[in-house]
């Protein structure tokens, strides 16, 4: 006789946690991806950010559950990956028929004891779990990837964007950019550049707010606020804004005025 796998008693709450387990990795794993392409759309590398990982959990429910367009998303996306997986149980199912009889055949030759032909059996016991997983990430995978693209773009764009604005004031001798109040035609001065001068040039002359181009706040994380100018909807085409990153002084010297997304 074959040796038989052990039946294990059933354990609701082991089943319980189980998937209390799964359903935590999978969220931050979908707010971790959606917040790496989002912030990689504006060449920010999101490891640098240092967010709480709780963020990660709000941002994977507002991607998920956000209005009613995004649910049905999420249903749809469930319903291709419970798809792929019935199409895929079914391809082992056929391929398990064609290939029995000489798996079964080599295992003999191999002469493996019973406690071999358990750990085999038992590895593939798992075969069905780990289906069920790889489906489950590589749909939420590409759902938070489509929606991060997305939303970069969308705040990117004056017309639609979320993201609030914002106005630095800070002491004239440390800024290496920005408008005097009282001299609006000066730009500053005893500053020196490494890098792409016309990156910085054509900063200058446009450092305050003016319709089309608004600054607004990306990221206020890790001692640094991540700003860039919003692009025009009418011309951005594929453009991405530069971001600008300016260090927290801790001297005080620095105000920061946030504003309404759709103040102007």
């Amino acid at each position: 006789m074959s040796a038989s796998l052990p039946q294990e008693p059933f354990s609701p709450l082991g089943k319980l946690v189980s998937v209390i387990g799964l359903l935590a990795i999978a969220l931050y794993f979908t707010g971790w991806i959606y917040r790496w392409f989002y912030f990689g759309f504006f060449q920010v590398d999101l490891t640098t950010l240092n967010l709480p990982l709780e963020s990660f959990y709000i941002a994977s429910f507002s991607l998920l559950f956000r209005s009613p367009w995004a649910i049905l998303k999420t249903i749809i996306a469930i319903g291709v990956a419970i798809l792929g997986m019935v199409m895929t149980f079914k391809a082992i199912a056929i391929l398990g028929r064609l290939f029995h009889q000489p798996l079964q055949k080599a295992t003999q030759r191999l002469g493996l004891t019973a406690n071999q032909n358990y750990q085999l059996q038992f590895l593939a016991s798992l075969l069905d779990e780990v289906i069920i997983v790889l489906w489950l990430f590589l749909v939420l995978y590409f759902l938070a990837r489509g929606q991060g693209y997305a939303d970069a773009r969308r705040d990117a764009l004056n017309e639609t964007s979320t993201l609030p604005a914002i106005t630095i004031a800070m002491k004239g001798e440390d800024a290496v950019i920005g408008r005097k109040l009282d001299k609006l035609l000066e730009n500053p001065s005893s500053v020196r550049i490494f890098g792409d001068r016309t990156r910085y040039d054509g900063l200058l002359g446009n450092e305050l707010n003016q319709n089309p181009t608004i600054w607004r706040l990306l990221s206020d994380a890790n001692g640094h606020l991540y700003v860039f100018p919003s692009l025009n909807a009418k011309n951005a085409g594929n453009r991405v804004p530069p971001v600008l990153i300016f260090p927290d002084s801790g001297k005080g010297d620095r105000l920061t005025i946030l504003s309404p997304a759709k103040s102007f």
